[in-house]
């Protein structure tokens, strides 16, 4: 083997085990309570991760060794009740981004934050950047779940939606958070009212068909309101990108985690100005 090839493979298996190393999981006290999370890389800008719908630190591992080239500050941590975070018996967003602003706290964060919100964590980030809009310079937003999602499907088609919804209530009905988020739907408003307008925002709407052969939500249709709800979210954001792909599901993590790295550094771009 040439010298140069196997230097070659060195550097990547050097590469390989430093960031699995970074990955440990850590554990903070949070209101008298667990919370795990993954701290990696550095730099002046904080990326913070919210995932979706049970989901936690587990869910993004694959990606780490992606998110360690960003040559930014991660953090992935799992919302109380997910993954080895203690479960509470409050899961609604304001209390949870009441959790995570003490964590970050704990980690000496608390400005030039860039939230990345996959799926439900569209939802926590975009209730975050109200709450706390010191702290928030950019809004990345993967396949985000819509408060208005559910109603523009039983306009839809009511008896389709309907059946639909009784199903994946089935499905999720031990989950706190698919509670929260049938909440979300039944009010079907958040703070900034369906307007992202003053936020440097990058959303990613997977455009991709037969995802599954029954639910609403994965039709023609149904894909069709879903971007037309991401698009109207920055529709009056000069400083926001939206990026429609058909060759990727809704678990743009898993499916495209190159897409991922896209979507931070052109958020990391719009806040520079670029």
């Amino acid at each position: 083997m040439k010298p140069s090839i196997f230097l070659f493979f060195i550097s990547i298996l050097l590469t390989h085990f430093t960031v699995l190393a970074e990955s440990k999981v850590s554990s903070a006290t949070i209101e008298n309570m667990q919370l795990e999370y993954i701290d990696i890389g550095a730099g002046d800008i904080n990326i913070i991760i919210e995932s979706g719908v049970g989901m936690g630190v587990n869910y993004w591992k694959p990606l780490l060794a992606k998110l360690k080239m960003l040559k930014h500050r991660v953090i992935i941590y799992s919302r109380a009740g997910n993954g080895c975070s203690t479960p509470t018996i409050d899961a609604s967003i304001p209390e949870s981004n009441k959790r995570l602003h003490a964590l970050l706290k704990l980690l000496n964060i608390d400005r030039n934050i860039i939230l990345m919100g996959h799926s439900f964590g569209g939802i926590h980030v975009r209730e975050y950047a109200i709450s706390y809009p010191e702290q928030v310079i950019g809004l990345v937003l993967l396949d985000p779940s819509h408060e208005q999602f559910s109603k523009k499907l039983i306009q839809l088609n009511k008896a389709w939606a309907v059946r639909d919804n009784k199903r994946l209530n089935s499905l999720f009905a031990q989950s706190q958070e698919w509670q929260v988020l049938q909440k979300i739907y039944q009010n079907e408003q958040l703070k900034d009212k369906g307007s992202i307008t003053k936020i440097p925002t990058v959303i990613v709407t997977s455009s991709k068909l037969g995802e599954s052969d029954w639910w609403i939500g994965h039709s023609k249709q149904g894909k069709e309101i879903w971007r037309e709800l991401h698009s109207s979210l920055i529709r009056h954001n000069p400083n926001s990108i939206h990026i429609v792909s058909n060759s990727t599901g809704h678990n743009i993590p898993i499916d495209s985690p190159n897409l991922v790295n896209i979507a931070i550094e052109q958020t990391v771009d719009l806040v520079n100005g670029l």
